[in-house]
């Protein structure tokens, strides 16, 4: 895709679809809900209501749904398939670990199966089962097979996920630095250290080994993994990470895990905001996807809090920044 080419139908058709999206008064009007059926009825009123569900417990229906709808939208927006796949990857390595311990525990994991990946769940199930990588060129044959020996020599579920994790990343940074636009690009690069900063203060908190962190770290990121290792071995995992770019969203660590989470969501948010400012670029269908992401996340956030009977102002605080 030429960096000068113009999209000025796509982001005409993107801001006409930005209104359907939830804004933050509605999400906190769906955690302020007296029960899920009230929180559920919030949804069905918005652009989630086209599927309909028999019972409140299949909400996350009404979310995949509404998921792929979008990125099937903004597909057809920009024709060109490593721009939308780039977002759609980390679905399809989501459902490649739910196939690997389908097949390591002989249980049927289809109800975890999810849609939006860049091939549809039912063809990467076949695929999968044949070993078809040709079918399925975005999923690193390599790292499966070594996913598959280390669960068999530790018996350790996590090496399936820290493997192909890291894969995912390998495959979203290679994609998004071909793609050649740099708002991409730099999204993939936060992302990656976002989550090795989850994973850091997850492991960290949990007083894990220096081991699990460098197993679990993904490529990609700004920040390198001897200052993600330097930080783990101080003893104010903030202060140390203070030079980093992200020296002001550590500081939310100090409020615990629930709040450094929704601090990073909001930063990635923050940044997605930015394509606003674009009129005839791609950035707003970017921006679009990662905002309908989010509001994903909100949603599932308050609906499962709410058929747990978590009160409302401990859902409120959950609930990440709306992109409008």
């Amino acid at each position: 895709m030429a960096k000068e080419r113009i999209y000025p139908f796509a982001v005409a058709s993107v801001r006409s679809m930005e209104n359907k999206l939830l804004t933050k008064q509605k999400l906190l009007q769906m955690a302020e809900a007296k029960d899920a059926e009230e929180a559920l009825r919030f949804l069905q009123d918005s652009d989630y209501g086209k599927t309909q569900i028999g019972d409140v417990h299949e909400f996350e229906t009404m979310i995949q749904a509404n998921l792929e709808e979008a990125y099937q939208a903004m597909g057809k927006l920009i024709p060109n398939e490593v721009f939308m796949d780039i977002f759609r990857f980390k679905n399809d390595y989501h459902n490649v670990k739910v196939l690997i311990k389908e097949e390591i525990s002989k249980v049927n994991g289809r109800k975890f199966l999810i849609q939006g990946g860049s091939i549809p769940v039912e063809d990467l199930r076949k695929f999968f089962r044949e070993r078809n990588y040709m079918e399925m060129p975005c999923i690193d044959e390599k790292a499966v097979e070594e996913a598959i020996e280390l669960y068999a020599k530790t018996k350790n579920g996590r090496y399936i996920d820290t493997t192909l994790d890291r894969a995912c990343f390998r495959v979203m940074s290679d994609a998004a630095e071909k793609l050649g636009i740099p708002y991409v690009a730099t999204y993939v690069r936060k992302l990656a250290d976002i989550t090795n900063l989850k994973t850091l203060y997850r492991i960290y908190t949990l007083k894990r080994t220096e081991q699990e962190l460098t197993e679990s770290l993904v490529p990609g990121g700004e920040i390198s993994a001897e200052a993600l290792l330097h930080a783990f071995k101080s003893d104010n995992v903030a202060a140390a990470l203070k030079e980093t770019g992200y020296g002001r969203l550590c500081d939310s660590m100090e409020l615990g895990f629930t709040a450094f989470e929704k601090a990073c969501d909001d930063y990635l948010t923050e940044y997605v905001k930015e394509a606003k400012y674009k009129t005839l670029t791609p950035e707003p269908v970017a921006a679009y996807i990662l905002a309908k992401e989010t509001e994903a996340k909100c949603v599932r956030i308050i609906m499962t809090c709410k058929l747990h009977n978590i009160d409302a102002e401990t859902i409120k605080e959950r609930v990440r920044e709306a992109y409008v």
